[in-house]
């Protein structure tokens, strides 16, 4: 018998030996059908439901894959399960004892609440400025991608392809979470690792949101959209260090309670978002932004490009040919604009009005870890079942439910006139109604089946994205009612939004809030870009869909084509739902799972490879559809119509389908493939 050291840990896992049963007990006690006798003595015969998930041991014959540092662990459960069975005899089964030591920790309740700690209030002066960051992460959030419409769509006429794109370019930081995650941690500055990263990141954005404003109000669309990738980058490093304050909150919340503390930061986020969009509402509605070549100054006379010409309203144009672009369209509510420049400057105020809330957040000083240290033993939480399972889970239903309709943007520009003033309002009444939706799950559903609520709200999700069929055939094409629709959809996604969001507290570990949390929304805000990169490609098939011109043809080939994409995007959005056995039902089941700590090199090295892979792709997809929209948007690979007549799609189908291969493989491999082996058995409250 070999001896480990239980310094740190002699309390709990007496606690824990004094109850696990000697051999004679457990014999006298377990019937003989369910043991088998081996080398050291009994075990159970215990199928697990994914065989190749048991706990692997990664050195040769007889070494151990778990970690006996218990005070890095201040006494976690995961930790002194681990103490426990490596001291035990060799007649003894690791895995009885652990189910035993499980089974203790429950009854004490330990294995649900993360921190012994009280609670903390996060309106307090100490912790005020996490809310308050969180508001400016919806200014920034809200800001930059609400203004793409007007300025791409409405303005400047772009393609479905490209609007897809640039929306991607501009939140693309938000993939790069977990990089930003491993500086909050493993590089303090003096002494800090949350604070001064939220100042910095927030110094970063302003400065470039400045250097936006030195480039006057004729910035080129294309330049805009990667300046606000550049600022979102400041904005994104600043939220990461603020996550990690977000979850160590939350890790002091009971488990009844806990989710409030991140419905509050989201709801404080969407509240950000309103306020911003109120400002381009009003400030965006006018002549210059809605009116295609409108010149306010007299001297400079009317443009003669042909392509803006066509975008005219033909009245105006035929009326005044020589002055049509003094007038005021009739998509103008407003006689007056806010430039680009006034509007990065209002940004920067209220940036530079929350550093002092920033700078009193208490936070206790650490000492920085050796690096190498540290991604040891963060790559042990990777392995952990808990941890890829759940990253898996949110990385496929995101590339399958994330795919959209990416003709819709120009279609209802074209088809319901949805200028920036409804637009606008249709964006303010999405963040109000989420804002409501989170609260109302606070309130009513914190501790209801993720499982269930996901389910509800896809299929409501996808009950009200049908009602777009009334819009494509012109039975009804009214811009009220698409926001009607739009704005409902939203709505119903907040239950989506928040169980996919809550697992995450559960299974980021203390001590690794920042880069756990960042790692699992990394993994899954880097299939976001490819959700729209998929969005865009799939127009490689409907060539009639990517174009404002063609669209507005209104042929019936035209709403054949928008149909077929339509019901297409939804059989995909629907089918986010094979996954579902993946995430598990709530807190408690979570937290069970983190206790078993079954761990999987495979699984966590197969994670970081997927993501990587991804992240790579759609970045430089999306950044080329951008930056060199006139010479490669044609490709069909990036959704265009063709370069030439006989550009084939077959690459723009291999990606597609190399994309769902890997959703539904991974679906298929994890949760059905067991049940055709007979390992388990299939039922349907695997869906709630």
């Amino acid at each position: 018998m070999q001896n480990f050291s239980l310094a740190g840990c002699d309390e709990t896992a007496n606690d824990i030996l004094e109850n696990i049963p000697s051999d004679s007990e457990r014999r006298a006690a377990t019937d003989g059908g369910n043991r088998r006798r081996g080398a050291g003595g009994y075990s159970f015969r215990r199928p697990a439901p994914f065989r190749i998930f048991r706990r692997q041991v990664d050195g040769g014959a007889g070494a151990s894959s778990f970690d006996d540092d218990c005070s890095a662990g201040n006494g976690s459960v995961d930790t002194n399960l681990r103490t426990v069975m490596m001291s035990q005899s060799a007649g003894e089964d690791p895995e009885e004892r652990k189910i035993t030591a499980i089974d203790k920790q429950k009854k004490e309740g330990d294995i649900y609440n993360i921190s012994a700690e009280g609670d903390i209030n996060p309106l307090s002066n100490d912790y005020f400025g996490v809310v308050a960051n969180y508001f400016s992460v919806g200014l920034m959030m809200g800001g930059s991608t609400s203004l793409l419409y007007p300025v791409l769509i409405v303005k400047a006429g772009a393609t479905a392809s490209l609007m897809t794109a640039s929306y991607a370019v501009v939140m693309v930081c938000w993939s790069y979470k977990i990089v930003f995650g491993f500086l909050s941690d493993c590089f303090p500055i003096f002494g800090y690792k949350r604070k001064p990263y939220i100042v910095i990141g927030w110094l970063f954005c302003a400065a470039v949101l400045i250097a936006l404003a030195r480039e006057g109000n004729d910035v080129d669309p294309r330049n805009l959209v990667i300046m606000f990738a550049l600022a979102n980058l400041g904005y994104v490093w600043a939220d990461v260090a603020s996550d990690g304050f977000m979850v160590f909150i939350a890790h002091r919340e009971p488990i009844e309670k806990r989710g409030t503390m991140q419905t509050l930061v989201y709801s404080v986020s969407k509240l950000g978002q309103i306020a911003i969009n109120l400002l381009i509402l009003f400030g965006f509605s006018g002549p210059e932004m809605n009116c295609p070549g409108y010149q306010p100054d007299p001297s400079i006379p009317c443009t003669n490009n042909i392509y803006i010409i066509k975008r005219v309203d033909p009245e105006l144009y035929t009326n005044n040919p020589y002055s049509w672009c003094y007038e005021m369209c009739d998509d103008a509510t407003f006689e007056w604009d806010l430039s680009i420049p006034e509007f990065a400057i209002s940004i920067c105020f209220v940036i530079f009005a929350s550093i002092p809330l920033y700078l009193r957040l208490k936070e206790d000083k650490v000492q920085a870890e050796p690096r190498l240290e540290f991604l040891a033993k963060f790559w042990s939480q990777l392995k952990r079942k808990a941890a890829w399972q759940v990253i898996l889970y949110g990385m496929i239903s995101h590339i399958t439910f994330g795919v959209s309709n990416a003709a819709k943007m120009p279609a209802n520009y074209v088809w319901l006139d949805l200028h920036t003033f409804q637009h606008s309002i249709m964006v303010i009444f999405e963040k109000f109604f989420f804002f409501v939706g989170l609260n109302l799950v606070r309130k009513y559903a914190l501790n209801v089946s993720w499982r269930k609520q996901v389910l509800a709200g896809s299929l409501l999700v996808l009950v009200f994205n049908s009602l777009y069929f009334i819009i494509i055939f012109d039975v009804w094409r009214n811009s009220w009612f698409y926001i009607f629709t739009d704005v409902s959809a939203l709505f119903m996604y907040t239950l989506n939004f928040l169980a996919s969001h809550a697992c995450m507290v559960e299974v980021a570990e203390p001590g690794y809030e920042a880069i756990t949390y960042s790692l699992i929304t990394t993994a899954t805000n880097a299939v976001s870009p490819l959700s729209a990169v998929v969005s865009y490609q799939l127009l490689a098939f409907f060539p009639l869909l990517n174009d404002q011109e063609s669209i507005a043809t209104d042929t019936p080939e035209v709403r054949s084509q928008f149909a077929s994409l339509q019901a297409l995007v939804m059989l995909i959005n629907v089918s986010s739902l094979l996954s579902l056995p993946l995430l598990p039902r709530q807190k408690k089941e979570t937290r069970e799972m983190v206790a078993k700590g079954e761990i999987s090199s495979f699984w966590g090295s197969f994670v970081i490879l997927s993501a990587l892979t991804f992240l790579c792709y759609s970045t430089i997809v999306t950044f080329v559809t951008v930056k060199y929209h006139d010479v490669y948007g044609c490709m069909k690979v990036l959704g265009g119509g063709g370069c030439s007549a006989d550009e084939s799609s077959t690459m723009a189908l291999g990606l597609v389908s190399c994309i769902f291969l890997y959703c539904y493989g991974v679906s298929f491999y994890l949760t059905y493939l067991p049940i055709f082996t007979g390992e388990r058995s299939f039922s349907r409250s695997m869906f709630y």
